[in-house]
């Protein structure tokens, strides 16, 4: 398929009015008065639930393998217990968070929860939740295992969530790229939810992650040294990459080759 300027400037448009619209919405959202469900107990927990107005509850696997469950929340944070690697949901819990999520989404690829208590990890996780509170939808927000689940696929072994329909790679210490520095992309730069957070991002903070694969990129606000997304957020609907339209030419040349093939199998069977 051919990529002219046309098709160049619309993608470019694309991803402009993306940036622009995760910014408007992070900019008018004020921090708290949030509902919060968070699966995993570290310093997210402690951080979300000292911005005044939010009700912070720490929710179990069988909890939110009940039906509705998540019904009365605004949003739902997926990360681990202190510093491990985390738990994983049940197969039912992960289908009932799935249905739940409609509305904005932002997924950390690494252990970024590890430096709270920093300026700029602090503002990183107040515009995040910012972004995700402002859709009234049933939000998501995904902090390392969390991140990972979100993938229709992950080598982990972690019930897959599928909110993007794509896959994360075996996560560790130095995977993905994570021993590098994370960078901000053009999306990200226009992006409230980077505000206050510099670039490059404090490089010794985030040391695990993940290889992820099938994210719009229009959705990627940062990545690590090697391009692999570090920080990526949207509306659940448009994390996914596009499958590709073919041009008229493409489909002409296939009904030419479908109408060629059956001319040739009724000469052999003449």
């Amino acid at each position: 398929m051919s990529f002219n300027s046309t098709s160049m400037m619309s993608a470019i448009r694309v991803g402009a009015i993306a940036a622009a619209s995760i910014a408007s919405l992070v900019a008018s959202n004020t921090a708290g008065a949030a509902n919060i469900a968070i699966f995993g107990n570290n310093n997210i927990a402690s951080f979300y639930g000292g911005l005044a107005g939010n009700t912070v509850s720490i929710v179990s696997d069988a909890q939110l393998s009940t039906a509705g469950f998540l019904d009365s929340f605004d949003l739902f944070v997926y990360t681990r217990d202190g510093y491990s690697y985390g738990q994983g949901l049940s197969t039912t819990a992960a289908a009932n968070v799935k249905s739940f999520v409609q509305g904005n989404v932002v997924l950390l690829n690494g252990d970024f929860q590890d430096d709270i208590g920093q300026t700029a990890t602090n503002n990183l996780f107040t515009n995040v939740l910012n972004y995700v509170a402002s859709n009234t939808k049933g939000g998501y927000i995904g902090e390392y295992t969390g991140s990972f689940a979100a993938f229709a696929s992950n080598a982990d072994g972690y019930s897959p969530i599928g909110l993007i329909n794509g896959s994360a790679g075996v996560s560790g210490y130095h995977e993905g790229g994570s021993e590098g520095e994370v960078q901000v992309t053009a999306a990200g730069t226009a992006s409230g939810i980077l505000a206050g957070v510099g670039f490059p991002y404090n490089p010794g903070a985030v040391e695990f992650g993940s290889t992820v694969t099938g994210v719009n990129p229009a959705q990627i606000l940062a990545v690590y040294d090697n391009g692999n997304a570090a920080i990526i957020a949207g509306e659940v609907q448009s994390l996914s990459v596009t499958p590709a339209v073919p041009e008229p030419e493409t489909y002409g040349l296939f009904l030419a080759g479908l109408l060629t093939a059956g001319f040739l199998a009724r000469r052999r069977q003449a």
